[in-house]
């Protein structure tokens, strides 16, 4: 869903967090996917990622509460934040085959796919 979201699009895709509902876990989880591939390829967003990964992990049912639903949206916007840094920044991810579908990793500065070993061949024709 946020894979083709420039920075600034998951940045305010982050923001809106605050207006939606604290049972809303799946756009979270979405978002922190997102996220992670953003700080696989920008190692600076790194801790503002984990501290939302760990915000949202804790609005399962029987931890969620007030204070938690405040700490995803502060890291939420802490991480939009720094997203919007790279601006309308692109991520490039990997399109190549895996075992398990296309790779989608991001794709580094320079050099090949760090998952390549794990790409398959090209289907013979």
């Amino acid at each position: 869903m946020f894979e083709d979201c420039t920075a600034a699009e998951l940045a305010n895709a982050l923001d809106s967090v605050r207006h939606g509902s604290p049972e809303n876990t799946g756009i979270l989880s979405l978002l922190d996917q997102a996220t992670l591939r953003w700080a696989m390829r920008h190692p600076e967003l790194v801790p503002r990622q984990q501290a939302f990964a760990q915000a949202r992990q804790a609005q399962w049912p029987r931890t969620r509460s007030e204070t938690t639903w405040q700490t995803v949206v502060a890291s939420a916007s802490k991480l939009a934040t720094a997203l919007r840094e790279h601006g309308d920044a692109e991520l490039r991810l990997c399109q190549e085959r895996t075992g398990w579908g296309t790779c989608h990793l991001p794709l580094p500065k320079d050099g090949p796919c760090r998952s390549a070993a794990e790409h398959l061949p090209a289907p013979a024709h």
